[in-house]
């Protein structure tokens, strides 16, 4: 689904846009003047629609050649496999994201208690995948025309970055910050809340027009305004508003 001339979705699941597994992130498509890009891999499951999407958008897949990983919770890191294997695309990851998808490492990823929780099917595992290039917060990635960004995002999870292209004025903002300032307040090892409060202040500096997060409804004007409200609820001690 077209979100800009340059931006597709061809993924989410329940939390999203309902046009992949229920078990998906947003799975974004980006084109960058030189090549397609995916932002996030969604969960693994059924791979096969979201190659329905790129199909129906006509998004040709031997452009595809890049995949960014936010993060390393199944939901957005745990197709990474499958999309190296049938695209072959290189993987790119911040360190500790890194570690954790190549070593398929199921507590650290939170994975574990998910699935425990009934979060996940029993059946569900994490697929390691080697990641090809390594980022990490204030590299900026240049890809064709534009250029985004690496900047760490800790809080909902701690290894998590978000990608900011500064000529659309674009965040790509994964579990971070949703439409309306939501957040994504969770219940696991790896989430901090004051390290969530950083990131939000941090990010709430940034000239955000696009907002496009890793669930929910992306936003193509005024996405700074989502970014200022969840700033102004922790500056007045508010809790938070959550998308779960």
């Amino acid at each position: 689904m077209r979100l800009t001339d340059r931006v597709w979705v061809i993924g989410g699941g329940g939390l999203g846009y309902g046009l992949s597994s229920h078990y998906d992130c947003n799975v974004y498509a980006v084109d960058t003047g030189a090549q397609i890009v995916l932002i996030d891999a969604g969960s693994g499951i059924e791979p096969e629609l979201m190659l329905r999407r790129l199909e129906e958008d006509g998004i040709p897949s031997d452009k595809i050649r890049t995949l960014l990983l936010t993060h390393a919770h199944a939901d957005h890191a745990g197709g990474a496999a499958e999309w190296r294997s049938l695209l072959g695309v290189e993987v790119v990851a911040a360190e500790y994201t890194a570690g954790m998808v190549e070593s398929g490492d199921e507590v650290l990823t939170s994975l574990a208690a998910a699935r425990a929780s009934g979060t996940y099917p029993d059946w569900y595992r994490l697929a390691p995948c080697p990641v090809d290039r390594i980022v990490k917060a204030g590299d900026t990635i240049r890809l064709g025309d534009m250029s985004l960004r690496v900047i760490a995002a800790p809080g909902h999870s701690f290894d998590m970055v978000c990608y900011y292209c500064p000529e659309w004025k674009a965040l790509f903002a994964a579990d971070a910050v949703f439409a309306e300032g939501k957040l994504a307040v969770i219940g696991t090892p790896d989430f901090s809340m004051d390290d969530y409060r950083e990131t939000i202040a941090s990010l709430s500096r940034l000239d955000v027009e696009q907002l496009f997060p890793g669930h929910g409804t992306a936003l193509t004007g005024n996405g700074g305004g989502a970014v200022a409200a969840a700033h102004s609820r922790f500056g007045q001690s508010l809790p938070p508003l959550s998308i779960v």
